[in-house]
């Protein structure tokens, strides 16, 4: 028995996250480069917080199955709307369309090779969830900062603003 408090605490003695062979998580938004947000949709309006998420990205393969777009609205983007984590943890997006393997991920690729699987670029995906729906809107941001999101050490790696009034 293990509570999240310890086994995904960053700085806990009993942390576990690193050790776990596959971590298969969800996520809003995923761009180009595999940077993922769980924080906001694309509209920049909050969800919820991110609770172990991010621990989890120290696994040793990290899966995102995402659908192609959600709501008329392409999931993955030329750059997410919150940064909440980092491409070169993110090995995986798996959609209803393909799949697309991180190229720093080159193990994978390999592995996948012959395999029959529908393996895809992330920006193939992109431009298939783009030519089905079109190109979404950015949303427009106040400066006044409404949330900050940490890394797990405690280093803010982006902030949320509010969004503008339409």
């Amino acid at each position: 028995m293990t509570s999240p408090f310890s086994s995904y605490n960053y700085h806990g003695k009993g942390n576990f996250a690193g050790m776990i062979d596959v971590a298969i998580l969800g996520a809003t938004e995923v761009d180009l480069h595999f940077n993922a947000n769980v924080v906001t949709h694309s509209d920049g309006y909050l969800l919820h917080g991110i609770g172990g998420w991010q621990n989890c990205l120290f696994g040793k393969t990290v899966i995102l199955p995402v659908p192609l777009f959600r709501d008329r609205i392409p999931v993955i983007r030329d750059e997410v709307t919150t940064l909440c984590g980092p491409g070169e943890l993110i090995d995986v997006i798996v959609t209803e369309r393909g799949i697309a393997v991180n190229p720093l991920r080159v193990d994978l690729l390999e592995k996948a090779k012959g395999s029959g699987l529908p393996l895809k670029t992330i920006r193939q995906l992109k431009e298939e969830a783009e030519a089905i729906c079109g190109l979404p809107q950015k949303p427009r941001f106040t400066d006044k900062i409404v949330a900050a999101i940490k890394w797990v050490d405690g280093t803010v790696i982006d902030v949320v603003r509010q969004v503008e009034p339409l």
